[in-house]
């Protein structure tokens, strides 16, 4: 009863903050699958807090471990458990992947330049295998830059847009704008080809066969 009782407490003091931001997410791990909000500051993205390494002490959250409140746990057993509050070690986490909210997008202001500045970057269509999970989607890099270099970066997780996730949930496939990956659990990663059926060959019209009496 106490322990449920701070994690309760957890959930208000995370919901309460109002310097932050609530966002929805899919949690994928080797043991689980968590769905649930977690929290970041209000002009920061969800990628940023998954690679931040310092968290004030004024904040309820941790550098090695995500916050998630309303949190429904699933097994594949396919037993599930629902818990008020949970912190998820960062280290554990295959992928992330972000509920669309449709909420409407940061003003272009000056501020906005400074924390993201603009670079053009082109798509890679890219398919990463992982444990248990294959992801197909795009990453994103300079237009001079290969898949390599979208890979070999200092970011604990990388971005992966328009994202399918194989094999699928409870037989739903699972479609996301937006998954944070965790490169420390990639096996490989190659680009994506799509396989298209060759046409069939044309068939050669009948040649008549002359009978001679």
């Amino acid at each position: 009863m106490q322990a449920e009782s701070f994690l309760t407490q957890a959930a208000d003091i995370l919901e309460g903050d109002a310097k932050l931001k609530q966002v929805k997410v899919v949690v994928f791990t080797e043991t689980c699958t968590l769905t649930g909000n977690t929290y970041c500051m209000k002009h920061q993205r969800l990628l940023d807090v998954l690679n931040q390494d310092f968290m004030p002490n004024s904040l309820p959250i941790g550098k090695d471990f995500m916050p998630l409140t309303e949190v429904e746990v699933s097994f594949p057993s396919r037993e599930r458990e629902f818990m008020p509050s949970i912190y998820v070690r960062k280290a554990s986490i295959l992928f992330v992947g972000e509920k669309s909210e449709h909420q409407p997008e940061m003003p272009e202001t000056e501020d906005r330049a400074k924390l993201y500045p603009g670079k053009t970057k082109s798509p890679i269509e890219a398919e990463i295998h992982m444990p248990l999970y294959t992801l197909t989607g795009h990453m994103h890099a300079p237009a001079w830059q290969k898949l390599l270099d979208a890979v070999e970066r200092a970011d604990k997780f990388i971005p992966l847009t328009n994202v399918q996730t194989h094999p699928a949930l409870d037989n739903t496939a699972l479609t996301f704008d937006f998954v944070a990956v965790n490169r420390d659990k990639i096996t490989y990663v190659g680009e994506y080809l799509k396989l298209t059926e060759a046409p069939l060959p044309a068939k050669e019209p009948a040649v008549p066969v002359n009978k001679s009496n």
